[in-house]
């Protein structure tokens, strides 16, 4: 899906791709194939007409515009996250759960003393 001409598939990819610092590790940490992975960071660049990192020998290098994203994307998701994708919280006054907990005779001397 697109949102103003970004798909919004691709800020995963970069996540993973800032926090991984590895395109093989990023796209096994979000299942996709190295060529799936290359693509999507070519159209990263194409849509921020940015690098986004650069080889420095074995090490990948972000750029200033990709270390300025990562707060930004790593907040997005993480609010997609909580607020769409999570469950109800739990409240304990509707729910119909049963919990046991076993304890020993002398954590429930301590705890649960009279």
């Amino acid at each position: 899906m697109r949102f103003k001409g970004l798909d919004l598939n691709l800020l995963v990819v970069l996540d993973a791709l800032l926090s991984e610092r590895g395109l093989t590790a990023a796209a096994r940490r979000i299942n996709l194939s190295q060529p799936a992975m290359s693509a999507a960071v070519a159209r990263l660049r194409d849509f921020f007409h940015d690098e986004l990192f650069s080889m420095s020998g074995r090490e990948r290098i972000l750029t200033p515009r990709a270390e300025a994203l990562a707060p930004a994307v790593r907040d997005a998701l993480l609010h997609i996250q909580c607020s769409i994708i999570s469950w109800d919280p739990f409240n304990p006054a509707q729910s119909d759960r049963r919990f046991r907990i076993i304890v020993s005779d002398f954590v429930t001397l301590v705890f649960f003393e009279k």
